[in-house]
């Protein structure tokens, strides 16, 4: 990939992150606002965008089984790797769980599927959709898991009670259910009648704007989380997504002789900086938003020189 495309495919993401960013000298562009079209993203433009992603994939293309356990397998390793360095940092458990998950789910839904089609080919649609849609679900359900786990501690529900909250959590995530109803739609060959299809698409299109302006609007707090004891765990999370994760996943893709295309494509995925979509996330748990912003800016500044060279060694 030669840096021209990658500026042309990052350079719209900043371009919203700013403007954000300059409406926030405004009243009405205040965190309340923010927080409001926070919400909007995560329950309703972010499950539209990723439903039709994954029910529009083709699934008669065939799925390398070895290819989804190699993903799986580098995303669980990451996450665990981001954990144990924020707790070397002594960051406390429900920071440390943030770190692994800002620090291993990259943008695979905004960035990934448009740059593996453009860079390495329409062929790779279908296999960039199924790693997507595999990181997003992964992610989410291991960072709301642990996060339920670690509020256990501080109230001690019984054992049933944590089962029902951990499934009511995973299950009922929106981002979750459109994944699951997507893959249905998908399996079984249904088409959404055109009006149906039109409106997810239109919600759908609001993600990416919307999570992206609202990170611009909180992006002035970002700046104080990059001093004092909060950088050490901001610097763990860009180290890891940007140079360890890419680096598991070409060893790993070689070691377990994963097949083209899926192998280009799950190096690309594990080498992208992080999406607004983290920020979103932490933002309704209210843990680690303000580091996750300044993780997702420096992450996409950083990637235009790692992300080039990841994939001239690896491919």
């Amino acid at each position: 990939m030669d840096l021209p495309t990658l500026l042309l495919a990052i350079a719209p993401i900043f371009a919203v992150i700013a403007v954000g960013a300059v409406a926030a000298r405004w009243e009405r562009f205040s965190e309340g606002a923010a927080a409001t079209l926070n919400d909007l993203v995560y329950y309703v433009a972010l499950p539209a965008l990723i439903f039709d992603s994954v029910a529009e994939a083709d699934l008669s293309a065939g799925v390398s089984g070895v290819a989804l356990v190699v993903a799986l397998g580098v995303l669980l390793v990451g996450y665990g790797l981001g954990v144990g360095a924020a707790r070397l940092l002594a960051v406390p458990w429900r920071e440390a769980n943030a770190v692994g998950t800002v620090g291993s789910w990259g943008n695979v839904g905004y960035l990934g599927i448009p740059l593996s089609v453009a860079v390495l080919g329409p062929a790779t649609g279908f296999a960039a959709s199924l790693v997507s849609t595999l990181h997003t679900a992964v992610a989410i359900s291991v960072f709301l898991v642990a996060a339920t786990l670690i509020d256990r501690d501080r109230d001690r529900s019984s054992r049933g009670l944590l089962v029902r909250i951990v499934a009511r959590r995973v299950l009922g995530n929106p981002i979750v259910v459109a994944i699951v109803l997507g893959l249905a739609v998908a399996a079984l060959g249904w088409r959404l009648p055109r009006p149906v299809a039109t409106t997810v698409e239109l919600l759908g299109d609001l993600a990416a704007p919307g999570g992206l302006f609202a990170l611009g609007i909180l992006l002035r707090g970002a700046v104080p989380a990059l001093g004092g004891g909060r950088r050490g765990g901001i610097v763990a999370a860009v180290v890891l997504k940007l140079v360890v994760l890419p680096a598991l996943a070409v060893a790993a893709v070689h070691l377990f002789a994963v097949p083209a295309p899926w192998a280009a494509v799950i190096v690309l995925m594990c080498a992208l900086p992080d999406a607004a979509t983290v920020f979103v996330l932490m933002a309704q748990y209210r843990t680690w938003y303000r580091e996750s912003t300044a993780a997702v800016v420096l992450t996409t500044v950083g990637s235009i020189v790692t992300l080039p060279v990841v994939l001239t060694l690896a491919l």
